[in-house]
């Protein structure tokens, strides 16, 4: 994979602005994530410790933005066309040794969330599949990755649409780590790859 190559920090899409995460954002993300508790809680273990403090959403924004710059992971706040809604987060980043491991070199993993009134309409669907055209075009990926909790059946529906495989359902002994919803490490990860 090509570690030099850079992402841009603002990617237009048919109905999105999909725009590298900055500190200024941090009210944007609270409002997102502030509006659509029950919703996150139910399919991200991260929304167990919400509602966060706009200085805590503040410093993970700048932390983000610093690794987007230095190329190790590439975090999106997901926008209405006129900027002016947060919908949700879409990111990248190169897989885990383990991923490598089960899929082979080459990984790029995307992950993503929405706010509960932004589902069902394809918004992550759209991000996703611009973020993937991505990973090969400009990080080098010889595969790009989604991994999702297999209770969580609406996570797969992005996957599937953007013509992903689906490699099945892997144990936490060989994709050890990942949280579920509830905090605990989740007993089993479903695996979606595209070459």
């Amino acid at each position: 994979m090509r570690s030099t190559r850079s992402l841009p920090p603002e990617v237009r899409t048919a109905r999105l602005v999909l725009r590298r995460q900055r500190a200024e954002d941090a009210a944007l993300v609270k409002e997102a994530v502030d509006a659509s508790l029950a919703h996150l809680r139910a399919s991200v273990g991260w929304a167990r410790k919400a509602p966060f403090p706009l200085a805590v959403l503040t410093a993970r924004l700048t932390a983000s933005a610093a690794a987007f710059d230095a190329g190790t992971a590439w975090a999106f706040n997901i926008l209405d066309s006129a900027q002016a809604r947060l919908l949700g987060v879409a990111g990248l980043e190169p897989g885990d040794a383990a991923l490598v491991r089960l899929v082979g070199p080459g990984i790029v993993e995307t992950g993503y969330w929405l706010r509960a009134d932004a589902t069902g309409q394809g918004y992550a669907t759209e991000a996703a599949g611009a973020l993937t055209g991505l990973a090969f075009s400009r990080l080098g990926a010889t595969r790009v990755v989604i991994c999702h909790d297999p209770v969580n059946a609406p996570s797969e529906g992005v996957p599937r649409r953007l013509g992903f495989a689906c490699l099945g359902i892997v144990p936490d002994a060989v994709l050890p780590g990942r949280e579920a919803a509830d905090g605990s490490v989740r007993p089993a990860t479903k695996v979606w790859v595209k070459v």
